[in-house]
C-alpha cells in the first residue's frame, strides 16, 4: 500500500567527513552491515541499517562552534555533553529496578508502524514504549532469542542488561529537546548532522530528541560488580521518521562477560508490530557483545557508535502539521469571523446570491458545498447533506487560501486521533452555523416593468429612459443598480434592456458591471467596460461558467448572468422574450440607507415611494401618481449605462392598467392564461402578446417561491450535543424540534444505536467499532432537513470509576472517542484490563513463574529472587588472578574462572572443540552474505465484510505469522481489483496480496519455503479463528477459503541458487552441506570421515590435519591417511617365523614318517604262510 513520502536528498559525491558538521571533531562514517532484517507486517517496508562509527571528543560547552579536528584511525566515540553543567536533568533511585517519568512528545514518535504516545527510560539499559500509561515495568531480563519485531514490549535497547543504582553509585542524566517550531539547540543540530549524513537525508529536521546518559551502571549484584557501564542513547524524531544513536564510552563498558550469568545483553530495538533490528555484536561472541564500545568500523577505524532507523515507512504527521499552524496564528481570527453564518439549508442558499456552488473534491462523499468571500471580513463555506441540511461551516479568509485554509481542518479535527488539536483549531476558526442567519431582502424587476420594492411592494413602472433603481451605502462600501428601458415595439409600454452596478469600497477599487441585451435573449456582459469571456467549471460538468476579478464574482447559467459584488450586494439578470428581467439583494448593512425605484428599505411599506426631494406618495397612489413618482429618479445626463445611441421621444406616457382594460374590453384569448394576475394581463394586453404575460407570470411565480424559500427554515434540533456512555450500558437521550410533523433519523445504522421517531436514542456501546452519529429531524411540512452530529464518547474501562471522559482519543476517521482510563488498585492496560501480577515481568532464564506468588528459585549456583540471579562468591576472590598472555586463540576470550579455582578459562567461537581454542570441529550456521532474494507468493482473497486495505493487510499478515515455519517478512503489496465474474449486488470484494519471505540457513526453513509454504497458507485460510486485537487495523477479516490456485509462486530460489548465499567464513576446510530439516550447516570434514585408515582429525585454523596411526603390519601415510606401508621389521618377522615354520613342518614330518616305517618293519608277516 503506498504512502506518500518526502524525497531522500543524495550527495552527489561523496564529501569530506570533516565537512559535514560543526560541532568539535564531529565525524560520522556509514557502514551497512549484516544484522536483523524487519520482519513488519504492514506495507512496505525499508529495511533497517545498522551504522557502526565513531566521534572524537565533543567539549562539554554544546555551543562551542570550533572547527572540525580530523581523529587518529581507531579512537573511540566521545558522549555528546551531558551532566548538570549540559543542562540535563538527573533521574536515579537506589532500588534494584526503577523507570523514570514518562515521556509524551506532542507529535507522537513513529516506532515502526505505529505512532507512539509515550515512552520512559529503565536503570537497565531500554527505553520502553508502554501500551499504556499505567503499564511501567523495567524488565531486568533480556530476551534470549533476541529481537524478533513481535515481542511483548516495544523498546529501544542500548545496552538490555541487568543493572544495579542500589548501592549508591552510578547515576542517570536526559534531557528534552522540544523543536517543533525550528528552534535551534547545538545538541539537536548536531544529531542532525549525524542523521543527514548517514540516511542521505539532507531535509531531516528534529522536532523531538531525547538524550539519556547511563553513567557508572553496576552490574547486579552491584556489591559483587567489578567495572561499570557508561553510555548514551539518543532518540530524534521529525514527527515522520526516527532515528536512534547509542554512543558507548570508549574504554567505558566494563562488565565483566564472565560473570553474567542470564541471558546475554541485548542491543537493537523492537516496535512490537513487526519491526526490529539487532546489533550486528548480537552475533560474536559474548564478551564481544559487552563491549560495544569496541565495534570497529574497519573501513574508517572508528568505534562505538550504532544508528538504528526506528519507523518502518515515512508517513505524514498531522498533529506535527495542526501544531505549526496553531503556532502560526492567532488565538482569535483577527478578520470578521464572526459577521456572516451559513444558509440554513441547501435549498435557501442557492436562492442566496451571496453564496455561490463550489466543489471541493474531498469533502464528504453526496455534500455539497456554497461559499461567499468579502475582502473586508474574509468568507464562509458551508457544507450540506444529501437532503439538504447543514453540516457544516467553516472560514475562509479568501479565495485564493481555499486549500490552505481547508487542510488544517483537516490536519487537527478529521486526520489525527487527538480530539484536543481539534479544540484548539475551532478556537483559531470558531465553527459556523445557520443561527444567526437572515436572508437578503431581494427586488425584483421583471416584465412592461414590474417592481418589488426591498418592502415587498408591488407596482408597475413603465418610464423611458435610464434610472436609478437602488442607491445605498453604509461604513464600508457603496453600491448603486441603474436601469434602461426601451419602448416595447409599438405598444405604449416599456421593458428592461440594459442594467449597470457598481460597488465601492474601501478596500477595493470601484467596480462596475454592464449587462446588455443582444438579440436571440443573449446578454452581453462587460466589466469595467470590457467584454467578459466566461469560463467553464471543469471541476463540476454542466455547472454555470463563472469569471472572477477584484471585488466581484460573474456566473452565467443558462439565459441569466448573476454578479456577485465582494460577498455583499448580488444581481441576477435573466433575458426572456426580448426582455431583461432582473432581481437584487442587500446586505443588511444597508437597511434603512437606501433610495431610488427599489425604496426605502426599512421595513415600513409606507414610506418606499420617496421622491429625491423627499416627499412621498402613499403606496395606493393610481398608476399616474406612481409613474409621476418614477420619472424623479430618471438620471439626466450620462449614467453608468454610458450615452443612448437611440433618440427618445420627450413626451412618451404609458397605457395604464386601467386604459388596457376600458380600450380592449378584455381579450379573452390574450388573458386566459393569467390566473386573473394583474402584471400577466397588463403585459398581454400591452404588448398583444400573450406568451410575455405568461413569462411574466412564471417569473413573478418564480420570485415568490424564491422569496418564501428564503424565509423557510429547516427544523431545529434540541438535546444534548455531548453523548457519553459506558460500555455495555444503554444511555438515552431525548431530541426534540421546534417544529411540527418532524420524523428523527440516523444517517447511517449501527448495531448499537437506536433513534426512534420521536428523537429518543438508545446507545448500548458493545464494542469499539468506528461509527459515526449523526441524527436527521425532517419535516414533512416543508420537506427541510437539519443534522446534528453529537460527540459520543465511550469508556471502555474496567470499572466505571476509572473512565477519564475529558482525555479522550478518536477511533479511527469516525466521530467515535474513546475515554482514557484511570488506573488503580493495581491495575493496567489500556483498559485497566490486567491486573499486576508478580509474573508480568519475566523471571530470570529457565526460572518459571508461578501465578499469584512470583519468580521461583534461582537456578543451582546462583543467588537472588528468581527474577534477578547472580553467581555465587564474592568478587574480591579472584581480584589479583589475571589471564595470561595469548592463553585463548582464534578470538577466544579468556576469564578467571571462580568456579575453577580462579584460574583461566577460555570462551570459544562455536567451532572449536579445546579449552583454548585451537582445534575445531563443531558445526555451526553459515554466514549470510549478500542477502539472498526474498521468497514471494501472490494470493488471490475474496471477503464480505467491506475491510479496508488496512484489514486486509494486518489479517493476512496475522496468519502468515503463525505457520509452522516463522519466515514471513510484509505484505508488498495489497490492491482491490474488479470481481472476475461480477454478480448484481454482490457484496463479495477481490483482492491479490503480494506476500514476501526470508530465506534463513539454519532449520527446516528452506525445504519449508520451497516445498510446503504454498500448502500451508492453502490450511491457514481454513481456519480462521483469529483473536481480536482492541487496536486498528483489525486483523480477524474472515475470507473464503483459499484453493491451490489461488496462490502462486512470484520468486523463489533452489537449493543451488541458495548456496551462493551462504558461506563458512573464518574457518578454513568446513564445508556447507544442506539437509532438508537442518538446513544449511558449516560442517567439518573431520566429522565426514576425512581422515583414512583411522586417522585421527584435528581442524585447526589453517584447515583439517589427520594423525595417521599405525594398525597390524601396515603404517597409513599421507594427507588423509590415505596410504597403506608395511613395516619392515613386521616383514622379517613375519619372514623368519614364516621359515621357522616350515622348519619345524619339515622336522614333524620327518619324524612322522621315521616312527609310520618303523612301526611296518616290526609288525608286517606274509599272508601266505601256513603254520
Amino acid at each position: 500500500v503506498p504512502q506518500r513520502r518526502q524525497p531522500w536528498v543524495w550527495w552527489a559525491t561523496e564529501p569530506p567527513l570533516s565537512s559535514l558538521f560543526t560541532c568539535p571533531g564531529m565525524t560520522t562514517p556509514s557502514l551497512k552491515t549484516d544484522s536483523g532484517r524487519n520482519t513488519a507486517a504492514s506495507l512496505p517496508p525499508t529495511t533497517s541499517r545498522t551504522i557502526t562509527s565513531a566521534i572524537p571528543n565533543t567539549s562539554t560547552d554544546t555551543r562551542s562552534t570550533a572547527a572540525p579536528v580530523p581523529i587518529p584511525s581507531g579512537k573511540g566515540v566521545s558522549l555528546l555533553p551531558y551532566g548538570s553543567g549540559a543542562g540535563d536533568l538527573e533521574f536515579v533511585r537506589r532500588t534494584v529496578d526503577f523507570a523514570s517519568p514518562l515521556f509524551k512528545p506532542l507529535t507522537g514518535f513513529p516506532l515502526g508502524s505505529s505512532l507512539r504516545d509515550s515512552l520512559y527510560f529503565t536503570d537497565n539499559g531500554q527505553i520502553i514504549f508502554p501500551e499504556s500509561d499505567y503499564q511501567i515495568f523495567s524488565y531486568p531480563n533480556p530476551l534470549p532469542t533476541g529481537f524478533t519485531g513481535w515481542d511483548p514490549v516495544a523498546l529501544v535497547a542500548p545496552f538490555w542488561d541487568d543493572a544495579d543504582f542500589s548501592n549508591g553509585q552510578g547515576t542517570i542524566f536526559y534531557r528534552e529537546y522540544e523543536t517543533l517550531y525550528g528552534e535551534h539547540n547545538p545538541l539537536v543540530l548536531q544529531t542532525e548532522s549525524w542523521i543527514r549524513k548517514i540516511t542521505s537525508n539532507g531535509d531531516y529536521e528534529a522536532r523531538w530528541t531525547l538524550k539519556v546518559t547511563w553513567v557508572g551502571a553496576h552490574a547486579y549484584p552491584a556489591q559483587w560488580s567489578l567495572g561499570t557501564n557508561t553510555y548514551q542513547a539518543v532518540l530524534s524524531t521529525d514527527g515522520s521518521r526516527s532515528y536512534a544513536l547509542f554512543l558507548y564510552q570508549s574504554g567505558g563498558m566494563q562488565w565483566d562477560a564472565a560473570r553474567q550469568a542470564g541471558s546475554p545483553v541485548l542491543t537493537g530495538f523492537s516496535s512490537g508490530d513487526g519491526s526490529f533490528e539487532n546489533s550486528p555484536l548480537m552475533f560474536q561472541p559474548v564478551w564481544e557483545k559487552y563491549r560495544p564500545d569496541r565495534l570497529l568500523n574497519s573501513n574508517l577505524g572508528l568505534r562505538g557508535l550504532q544508528f538504528y532507523r526506528l519507523h518502518r515507512e515515512e508517513r505524514p504527521n498531522y498533529r506535527l502539521m495542526c501544531l505549526q499552524w496553531l503556532r502560526s496564528q492567532p488565538q482569535r481570527p483577527s478578520w470578521g469571523w464572526n459577521q456572516v453564518s451559513c444558509p440554513c439549508s441547501w435549498q435557501q442558499g442557492r436562492w442566496d446570491l451571496r453564496f455561490r456552488p463550489v466543489s471541493i473534491g474531498r469533502w464528504a462523499p453526496g455534500s455539497r458545498q456554497l461559499c461567499s468571500f468579502t475582502s473586508w471580513r474574509g468568507g464562509v463555506c458551508c457544507s450540506y447533506g444529501p437532503w439538504g441540511e447543514l453540516l457544516e461551516g467553516w472560514h475562509v479568509q479568501s479565495p485564493q487560501q481555499f486549500a490552505q485554509e481547508l487542510e488544517p481542518q483537516s490536519w487537527c479535527c478529521r486526520w489525527n486521533d487527538k480530539p484536543y488539536l481539534c479544540a484548539l483549531y475551532q478556537q483559531r476558526r470558531p465553527r459556523v452555523g445557520c443561527a444567526a442567519h437572515r436572508p437578503p431582502r431581494p427586488a425584483w424587476m421583471f416584465g412592461d416593468p414590474h417592481i418589488t420594492t426591498l418592502d415587498g411592494v408591488n407596482y408597475t413602472f413603465n418610464g423611458l429612459g435610464d434610472f436609478l433603481l437602488v442607491q445605498a451605502q453604509d461604513g464600508n462600501s457603496s453600491f448603486q443598480l441603474q436601469g434602461r428601458t426601451a419602448q416595447t415595439g409599438s405598444a405604449q409600454a416599456t421593458n428592461f434592456i440594459a442594467f449597470a452596478a457598481q460597488y465601492r469600497s474601501s478596500s477595493l477599487e470601484p467596480v462596475t458591471v454592464q449587462w446588455l441585451l443582444e438579440p436571440h435573449d443573449r446578454i452581453r456582459v462587460l466589466l469595467d467596460n470590457r467584454n467578459v469571456t466566461f469560463e467553464p467549471d471543469h471541476e463540476d460538468d454542466g455547472g454555470p461558467e463563472t469569471f472572477s476579478a477584484p471585488g466581484v464574482l460573474l456566473s452565467r447559467s443558462g439565459p441569466g448572468v448573476s454578479a456577485s459584488f465582494d460577498g455583499s450586494a448580488a444581481v441576477s439578470v435573466t433575458a426572456l422574450s426580448g426582455v431583461l428581467h432582473a432581481a437584487a439583494s442587500l446586505p443588511p448593512g444597508y437597511r434603512g440607507r437606501t433610495a431610488g425605484l427599489l425604496g426605502i428599505w426599512n421595513n415600513n411599506p409606507e414610506d418606499d415611494f420617496r421622491m429625491p426631494n423627499g416627499s412621498t406618495i402613499p403606496p395606493s397612489s393610481s398608476e399616474a401618481m406612481l409613474f409621476h413618482y418614477g420619472m424623479t429618479w430618471k438620471i439626466n445626463g450620462t449614467g453608468l449605462l454610458g450615452k443612448r445611441n437611440d433618440q427618445l421621444p420627450s413626451n412618451f406616457t404609458p397605457a395604464f392598467y386601467d386604459q388596457l382594460q376600458t380600450n380592449s374590453s378584455w381579450d379573452e384569448d390574450l388573458i386566459s392564461s393569467c390566473s386573473g394576475d394583474r402584471s400577466c394581463i397588463y403585459d398581454a394586453l400591452a404588448t398583444r402578446n400573450a406568451s410575455i404575460g405568461l413569462h411574466t407570470l412564471a417569473l413573478r411565480n418564480t420570485y415568490e417561491r424564491v422569496n418564501a424559500t428564503l424565509n423557510q427554515y429547516p427544523p431545529s434540533i434540541k438535546g444534548s450535543r455531548v453523548v457519553e456512555a459506558y460500555k455495555g450500558q444503554t444511555v438515552l437521550i431525548q431530541y426534540t424540534s421546534n417544529a411540527e410533523d418532524v420524523t428523527f433519523m440516523l444517517r447511517d445504522n449501527c448495531t448499537d444505536l437506536k433513534l426512534f421517531k420521536n428523537g429518543t436514542l438508545l446507545w448500548t456501546p458493545k464494542s469499539l467499532k468506528p461509527f459515526s452519529l449523526e441524527i436527521l429531524a425532517r419535516s414533512a411540512k416543508t420537506n427541510l432537513s437539519s443534522a446534528l452530529q453529537p460527540r459520543t464518547t465511550v469508556c471502555h474501562c474496567t470499572a466505571k470509576s476509572q473512565c477519564l471522559y475529558n482525555q479522550t482519543s478518536r477511533v479511527g476517521g469516525s466521530s467515535l472517542e474513546v475515554a482514557g482510563c484511570k488506573c488503580d488498585r493495581g491495575t493496567f492496560g489500556r483498559y485497566c484490563e490486567r491486573s499486576a501480577d508478580a509474573c508480568e515481568e519475566p523471571c530470570f532464564l529457565n526460572v518459571s513463574c508461578i501465578p499469584g506468588k512470583g519468580c521461583e528459585a534461582c537456578p543451582p549456583g546462583l543467588t537472588g529472587d528468581g527474577r534477578h540471579c547472580a553467581a555465587l562468591g564474592s568478587s574480591s576472590l579472584c581480584r589479583n588472578q589475571s589471564c595470561p598472555m595469548n592463553y585463548c586463540h582464534n578470538q577466544g576470550h579468556c576469564y578467571i574462572s571462580e568456579a575453577l579455582g580462579c584460574r583461566p578459562s577460555c570462551t570459544c567461537p562455536p567451532a572449536f572443540t579445546d579449552g583454548h581454542c585451537l582445534l575445531a570441529g563443531n558445526n555451526f550456521t553459515p554466514t549470510v552474505s549478500p542477502e539472498p532474494p526474498l521468497r514471494v507468493i501472490q494470493l488471490l482473497l475474496s471477503e464480505e465484510e467491506n475491510a479496508s486495505m488496512a484489514d486486509v493487510n494486518a489479517s493476512v499478515s496475522y496468519r502468515l505469522r503463525t505457520l509452522r515455519v516463522r519466515a514471513f517478512l510484509y505484505n508488498s503489496e495489497v490492491n482491490r481489483i474488479d470481481s472476475p465474474a461480477p454478480a448484481s449486488g454482490s457484496p463479495v470484494r477481490y483482492w491479490t496480496v503480494t506476500s514476501q519471505f526470508q530465506y534463513r540457513p539454519g532449520g527446516p526453513v528452506i525445504h519449508f519455503l520451497n516445498d510446503q509454504l504454498l500448502a500451508a497458507v492453502v490450511e491457514a485460510f481454513l481456519h480462521q479463528r483469529v483473536p481480536r486485537r482492541s487496536e486498528e487495523p483489525r486483523n480477524d477479516v474472515v475470507f473464503q477459503p483459499l484453493s491451490r490456485e489461488d496462490v502462486s509462486d512470484v520468486t523463489a530460489l533452489s537449493v543451488s541458487m541458495l548456496r551462493a548465499y551462504f558461506t563458512c567464513s573464518g574457518y578454513e576446510g568446513y564445508d556447507l552441506v544442506y539437509d532438508p530439516q537442518s538446513g544449511f550447516t558449516c560442517v567439518s570434514p573431520c566429522s565426514r570421515g576425512y581422515c583414512d585408515h583411522g586417522g585421527q582429525c584435528q581442524h585447526l585454523p589453517s584447515g583439517p590435519r589427520c594423525s595417521c596411526v599405525s594398525f597390524s603390519i601396515y603404517t597409513a601415510w599421507g594427507e588423509r591417511c590415505e596410504h597403506l606401508s608395511m613395516k619392515l621389521e613386521a616383514f622379517f618377522g613375519i619372514f623368519f617365523g614364516a621359515l621357522g615354520a616350515l622348519l619345524l613342518l619339515g622336522i614333524g614330518m620327518c619324524v612322522v614318517l621315521h616312527f609310520w616305517g618303523c612301526s611296518r618293519t616290526r609288525f608286517s608277516y606274509p599272508l601266505d604262510t601256513e603254520s
